[in-house]
C-alpha cells in the first residue's frame, strides 16, 4: 500500500526505528515502524480489517473519514483512506490526553 504522510515530522519519523524513538518514546516509536510495515505490505485497505492486532476502526464526530489504528495503551495511529491502495498517516495521539 503506498502511504503519505500528513507532516515531514511523521515522515521523518518512519525512516528508523531510531528517529521513531526519538519522537515518541521507545515503546511508541517500536509499534508505529511495526504498524508501517503492516500497511505497507498490505494491498488493499478492505484488507487491514484481517489483522486482528491493528484494531482498525472508524472514526466518529468530526472525525468522520479517519479511521484508528492501535499503537500501545491509550496511543493510536489515526490515518484516512485516499484510495484502496493508499493511505495517508494524519497523527499518533492519545487519545485520553490531557
Amino acid at each position: 500500500m503506498d502511504i503519505e504522510f500528513s507532516s515531514n515530522r511523521l515522515f521523518n519519523s518512519s525512516m528508523s526505528i531510531s528517529d521513531a524513538t526519538r519522537l515518541f518514546g521507545a515503546q511508541i516509536g517500536r509499534k508505529y515502524i511495526q504498524r508501517l510495515a503492516v500497511l505497507r505490505a498490505t494491498e488493499k485497505f478492505a484488507h487491514l480489517y484481517g489483522h486482528r492486532a491493528l484494531r482498525l476502526h472508524p472514526l466518529k464526530g468530526n472525525r468522520a473519514g479517519q479511521y484508528s489504528i492501535a499503537l500501545t495503551g491509550n496511543y493510536r495511529l489515526i490515518i484516512e483512506k485516499s484510495q484502496e491502495d493508499s493511505i495517508r498517516i494524519m497523527d499518533v495521539e492519545d487519545y485520553h490526553g490531557d
